[in-house]
This record gives C-alpha cells, structure tokens and sequence, in this order.
C-alpha cells in the first residue's frame, strides 16, 4: 500500500514538474498568476517579471509573447523581476509542441 502511494504522489510531482509565474509588476510584486500546465495563457495583464521553473529532465520550454511576437523563450529555468521587454501572453509546451505566438 505504501508503495503505490509514493508511486502516485511521484506520478504527480511528475505531471507538473514545471510552473511559471507572471507579475503585473517589476520585481515580484502586484497581481500574480502560477500556470503548470501546457498551453497558451493571457493573465489578463502585462507581465512585468516572471519566474519560470522547469527541470532539465521534463523537456519542457517557455515562450514569451506581446501579442504575436515573440520576446523571449527559455527552456533551461529562468527568472527576471525587470524584463527587457513586457509581455501579456506565455506559451508552454513539452517535447515537439510548437510554441508559436
């Protein structure tokens, strides 16, 4: 019985081995958003710093988008309070997923 609980809690901490999370404003502070799951997200601002946390070993990347353009990606985790360049829109994704703006 033990067993299968580790066996399910490590399933878990696998599922969502990554998270990013997005600010409204410079160096951590106001409104804040934590995604861990894949796909494309519009906090409802501009994000203005951000933490993003990903495991070599998950294959998973980050891109940064104002609108359709593109303004960073990472892959490796990464963390800025004052971006060279705000964004309102993050796409995640795993393995071959296409993060496109």
């Amino acid at each position: 019985m033990l067993f299968k609980f580790i066996f399910v809690l490590l399933i878990a901490q696998l599922a969502s081995a990554f998270y990013f999370e997005a600010w409204s404003q410079p160096n951590y502070h106001g409104a804040a958003k934590t995604y861990t799951h894949r796909g494309t997200f519009r906090p409802g601002y501009t994000i203005k710093s951000y933490k993003w946390d990903s495991p070599i070993w998950d294959d998973c990347c980050v891109r940064m988008c104002n609108g359709n353009r593109n303004v960073g990606y990472y892959c490796s985790s990464h963390s800025s309070g004052q971006p060279s360049a705000n964004f309102n829109k993050i796409v995640i994704g795993c393995g071959n997923e296409q993060l496109i703006c």
